[in-house]
């Protein structure tokens, strides 16, 4: 082999190898604080059932969402932060199961109340608009470092501490938690005798969901719980990161009572879906809930001191959902007015009154309560139709 050639086979594998070496970044959790011995208490913001915190970046405040579903964390790439370092790429999946490769970003040092946070890593991700209104994810990497919490919506408090004996004997319902991909799992019991591992998810809307899967073993082995079923449909209802879940039976469900160890969750109402079973943000209406990753316990504390509430919340008749840019409709409930009006699940919404609409501007358009209008509808078989409906009836974005 003439020597030229070798050379450049040799450059070429080398630069492979750098690049390669450059495209790979592992999960860590490297990041430092200011002060030890802390205990601080920094504001919660509550909206449409998501909590939020403010960071501090040189003067320059950010509205990051508290997601307890999320490992690392994003910041969203149409955020200009000066001091944004590239690290490389990371495999990340989605509460869906989705995956795809992620730039791995370290943001420039921010304040969390008194304390400066620096090298806390974040993935990159293509905002869309149903994440409007926050600059990025915070998210359970921030307690696996080693810092407690307290999440308090009445009190719309974020307490933190680096004392490892702070929360070591606070009152509540206790749960152990297993780090799965980085998050937390604990075992409730949505069904008597029936228990279910499941993310601790404040990122998620729902206050419970089932895996499709898990529901079929459960109900194989317990015929008794059938009894709670309220119905059945076929769609997907929840979008991750990366797109909507795979389309599929969806199970109705209305349970007499869901179980966080001792402590009673009476008449929730909820699905099944094709992501993994969590439990969401809705809980923590009810009560405070204590992370300790000291003892890997996830610790919720009632408020009032009650042992048990009623939740009786109601599913949404219709899911939008994106689908390729286009706005989808994900679930709809039957027997419901979406459903009488005409809509199915998988139908694309290609136009409203002969205007074509994205997903974006979609959700971006100026509804007038009880006006009637023309959609125009593409079933899975690619045939189009058109209804006319009242807009907006009670459906639900989701994410």
């Amino acid at each position: 082999m003439p020597l030229r050639r070798t050379f450049l086979l040799m450059a070429a594998f080398a630069a492979w190898i750098i690049l390669a070496d450059a495209q790979t970044k592992r999960y860590d959790t490297d990041f430092t604080v200011s002060h030890s011995d802390f205990l601080i208490s920094v504001p919660l913001d509550v909206e449409r059932g998501q909590l939020y915190i403010t960071l501090d970046f040189n003067g320059r405040l950010l509205r990051f969402k508290l997601d307890t579903g999320a490992s690392q964390g994003i910041l969203y790439d149409d955020v200009q932060l000066p001091g944004v370092r590239v690290l490389g790429n990371i495999e990340s999946e989605d509460a869906t199961g989705y995956r795809r490769l992620m730039q791995t970003v370290q943001l420039p040092p921010f304040r969390l109340g008194h304390l400066t946070v620096s090298g806390y890593k974040v993935q990159r991700l293509r905002r869309s608009i149903v994440r409007q209104g926050e600059d990025g994810i915070i998210g359970f990497a921030l307690f696996n470092k080693g810092i407690a919490a307290r999440i308090d919506t009445r009190e719309q408090q974020l307490t933190l501490t680096d004392r490892r004996d702070h929360y070591a004997h606070t009152p509540g319902e206790v749960l152990k938690y297993r780090l799965q991909k980085h998050v937390p799992y604990i075992k409730i019991s949505p069904f008597a005798k029936v228990t279910d591992e499941v993310l601790f998810d404040t990122g998620s809307r729902l206050p419970y969901a089932v895996n499709t899967r898990k529901f079929a073993e459960m109900r194989s082995r317990h015929p008794e719980v059938a009894d709670q079923i309220e119905g059945s449909t076929y769609g997907s209802q929840a979008m991750g990161h990366f797109g909507s879940e795979r389309s599929g039976q969806i199970t109705l469900l209305g349970l007499q009572c869901l179980k966080w160890g001792d402590f009673a969750f009476h008449d929730i109402h909820c699905t099944t879906v094709n992501g993994g079973s969590h439990i969401g943000a809705p809980l923590l209406n009810y009560g405070a809930v204590v992370i300790n990753p000291f003892r890997r316990q996830l610790v919720f504390q009632p408020y009032d001191g009650v042992s048990s509430v009623t939740v009786a919340n109601r599913l949404h008749d219709l899911v939008i959902v994106e689908h390729q840019g286009q706005a989808m409709i994900g679930m709809v409930l039957q027997g419901s007015k979406a459903w009488e009006a005409g809509f199915r699940p998988n139908t694309i919404i290609e136009a409203v009154n002969g205007q074509p609409l994205t997903f974006q501007q979609f959700l971006r358009y100026r509804w007038v309560r009880s006006t009637p209008y023309l959609f125009t509808l593409r079933t899975p078989q690619g045939i189009t139709t058109t209804l006319r409906a009242l807009w907006p009836l009670q459906y639900n974005q989701q994410e």
